[in-house]
């Protein structure tokens, strides 16, 4: 009799972002993706969230190997995090772990880290299960879907997609493949469902080429691009249009700047490096003869179009006649954020262009006759719609039922669900831990386990102060918990007190020298608070670590 398999959805499903899933059989486990996400309300605080990873250190369950669809932020951010915890190969393609090893450089991780390469249609041993990437098209270079092969049967994760016919990079969705698993036999399909909202088919990335061309030709001044940094795709398109018109590229913003390195490096952009010019050399060429790359097309207010639009960039400083491309979608919630940027760019003189106004942007992400397209390629057993708010994971289950799928065997979970697999069977499972945690400040250095700010502040608040010495390395103030809104009058006192005994205890079984800039100090910290007042009391307060040195 074989084991039986566990899916747990541990991040993406009932979001959009956080991307986190683990499949288990027999007490070993690999995990897919594990991703942040930015705050939908911006006065709830600035920071990214992270999946709640409580449950795979608690369950006993031994992750082997972590498996990346793709480079985005959404699924590789919070990758630093896990390896914290687990120190496991991470596999994933060139260009994936291009920027993985980027993002591990960026959050000062110095542990070696085992980065196995993969490319598709060649399988591979990854815990108890053999998996085959698939080539996908998406608006990153080399994403891929999994084919993982389990006593089960054959389980498809879809990653990101959409069905490109005609890719910038001439790499296609590899539909045969995908056919041919489909007559094996698939067990269960997981589906991106991130634009199961619309109809008809995608749009290709390589038809923004003539409106690039076109924009550029009437350009006066300078043209501004703004895009996601891993969007190598619509970079290399946007160099191409501007070395037709004899343009020089300005990449701005360190992530900008890093990200055109990693395409030069891998062959994404096969373009040459005399291209491309710092903006200290753009100051010395005329206007009309320079393209700019940068970020910030979320309103993010740290990145180079921020700056810009604030009239604050050391070097560069938008003038009547330049027009500047907002390349992405509005995420929902930044709404009100970029629109903001948008007013601020126009007051300086420039055109803006962004999706409402003009087609500057396709999706990524499949439309309904492509999630369709999927769910007939591969003829799966069961359905589980993954990536999604949850109207998304829906609608995406009317789609499957729609497409002939049993409504028996299509299973709409939610972060903290499990899919058990049987027999040819699928059944739920039991509810495990999941939730988010926050890492406080714009660039994501103070973390703090947190649900959604919102039902949090109905729960209350702990602020924990220490002070270390920065000589040993001891706590020679502290810990001093202070709590709002939290427990009533008849019980807070011996609920600190006992919170504060459990806190030492875990503080001091770190062992060696503790230092504030430490990150697991204050991972500590707020675990510690949390679990002790979830147990004792079943909520889930924000907790505030203040870590210092004297």
């Amino acid at each position: 009799m074989t084991a039986p398999v566990r899916i747990v959805a541990l991040g993406g499903l009932g979001e959009i972002g956080l991307n986190l899933m683990a499949i288990e059989c027999a007490g070993r486990a690999i995990v897919i993706d594990c991703g942040v996400m930015f705050p939908d309300e911006p006065a709830l605080g600035l920071g990214t969230f992270i999946p709640e990873m409580a449950w795979l250190e608690r369950s006993h369950v031994a992750v082997e190997a972590v498996l990346l669809t793709h480079a985005h932020e959404d699924h590789i951010g919070a990758i630093p995090h896990l390896l914290r915890r687990f120190n496991v190969p991470v596999y994933g393609t060139d260009i994936t772990l291009a920027f993985m090893r980027r993002r591990l450089a960026d959050s000062e991780f110095d542990d070696p880290v085992d980065l196995r390469t993969i490319t598709p249609r060649h399988a591979f041993e990854a815990g108890p299960f053999t998996v085959e990437p698939i080539r996908v098209t998406h608006s990153t270079p080399n994403s891929i879907a999994l084919a993982i092969r389990t006593p089960a049967g054959i389980i498809i994760h879809s990653g990101d997609f959409k069905i490109d016919d005609t890719p910038v990079d001439g790499e296609m969705f590899d539909r045969a493949r995908f056919a041919e698993l489909g007559a094996e036999g698939v067990a269960v399909l997981l589906s991106d469902s991130t634009n199961v909202e619309r109809p008809g088919r995608s749009g290709s990335e390589s038809s923004l080429k003539p409106v690039l061309r076109e924009l550029t030709s009437r350009a006066r001044g300078r043209v501004f691009l703004s895009a996601f940094s891993s969007h190598l795709h619509r970079i290399r398109q946007v160099v191409e249009v501007s070395r037709e018109f004899g343009r020089r590229i300005v990449p701005l913003g360190r992530a900008m700047a890093e990200s055109v390195r990693l395409g030069l490096e891998t062959g994404q952009l096969p373009i040459a490096q005399a291209m491309f010019v710092e903006p200290g050399e753009a100051e010395f060429i005329d206007g009309h003869r320079l393209s700019y790359l940068t970020g910030g097309s979320q309103g993010e207010p740290l990145s180079a179009l921020a700056k810009l639009a604030g009239d604050a960039h050391p070097r560069v400083r938008i003038e009547h006649g330049d027009v500047v491309v907002l390349s992405s979608r509005f995420i929902p919630g930044n709404e009100r954020t970029i629109n903001t940027l948008v007013n601020r760019l126009y007051r300086q003189g420039a055109e803006v262009l962004y999706d409402a106004v003009a087609p500057v942007h396709v999706s990524g992400h499949a439309s309904q006759d492509e999630l369709a397209e999927l769910i007939e390629l591969t003829r799966p057993r069961h359905f589980v719609p993954i990536h999604g708010e949850y109207r998304h994971l829906s609608r995406h289950v009317a789609l499957a039922i729609a497409a002939g799928i049993p409504e028996h065997d299509c299973f709409l979970l939610e972060d903290g669900d499990s899919l058990v697999l049987n027999g040819g069977e699928a059944r739920r499972g039991l509810t495990v831990e999941a939730g988010r945690v926050m890492l406080e400040g714009v660039d994501g250095g103070d973390p703090a386990v947190v649900g959604e700010r919102r039902v949090l502040a109905r729960v209350g608040t702990v602020t924990a102060v220490i002070v270390l010495s920065s000589k040993t390395g001891r706590i020679v103030a502290g810990p001093d918990l202070l709590s709002r809104g939290l427990v009533s009058g008849d019980g807070t006192s011996a609920h600190m007190r006992r919170a504060k005994e459990e806190l030492t205890r875990r503080l001091g079984a770190l062992g060696g020298s503790l230092h504030a800039n430490d990150p697991r100090v204050k991972e500590e910290i707020v675990r510690a608070i949390r679990r002790y007042f979830s147990d004792e009391l079943g909520k889930r307060p924000l907790v505030i670590p203040y870590v210092t040195e004297v």
